[in-house]
């Protein structure tokens, strides 16, 4: 998951308009979402993000051991975010999440090496967002992003939710060359032809939750 969306100071030219700054949800203020990432150059700008778009609550974990204590303590939320950076231990944490009632977990996986993936699939996680990690210089927001079409807003939420082109063409009733597309459109938006990618910038820009 491109997950380091740290962003860099940028010039407004006299002919630009600043982005209308956008309000968060309401039902984010209540929200409480784990992160368990055992790499802090990654997990605090994700931190950073996530309180942002107006998540309430963003409780750390830097191990599995430090996100098993926070099951301990009967602390349940919306959302848990597992690293694969865990190996193995990943897989036992999302399941001690689920028994512990967090309904919704993604494992966030740093590359496309397929055999962790398939191991968080098996452990049943609610999707898996992978990406490289992120240049720091080319996480600015563009402000084309609130360019995007109802359309591409549903792709790239269903995408922050770990989920194939073809699951989202079925979901929308489109084929997944028809995702694909969009997904390239909004590539040539955002900058940027990595999932993960975009799903930070969407986030950062309040587009998505």
């Amino acid at each position: 998951m491109e997950r380091s969306t740290q962003v860099e100071q940028g010039i407004l030219l006299p002919t630009q308009r600043t982005p209308a700054v956008q309000a968060p949800r309401a039902g984010l203020r209540s929200s409480t979402v784990l992160l368990v990432d055992p790499d802090r150059a990654t997990r605090e700008p994700l931190k950073a993000s996530l309180v942002e778009v107006g998540i309430g609550r963003v409780v750390e974990a830097s191990s599995a051991a430090a996100a098993e204590e926070i099951v301990q303590r009967q602390i349940v939320g919306e959302l848990a975010l597992v690293s694969l950076q865990l190996g193995a231990e990943a897989v036992r944490l999302v399941q001690a999440l689920r028994d512990a009632g967090w309904s919704r977990t993604i494992a966030l996986a740093p590359t496309a090496d397929i055999g962790p993936v398939i191991d968080a699939v098996g452990s049943g996680v609610s999707g898996v967002l992978i990406g490289r990690r992120a240049n720091p210089a080319a996480a600015a927001i563009p402000a084309t992003i609130h360019d995007l079409s109802s359309r591409e807003i549903e792709v790239i939420r269903l995408v922050a939710d770990g989920r194939s082109n073809k699951w989202i063409g079925d979901q929308l009733s489109l084929s997944a060359l028809t995702v694909k597309s969009h997904l390239a459109r909004i590539g040539r938006k955002l900058g940027t032809g990595d999932r993960a990618h975009m799903v930070a910038l969407a986030m950062r820009a309040g587009v998505i939750a």
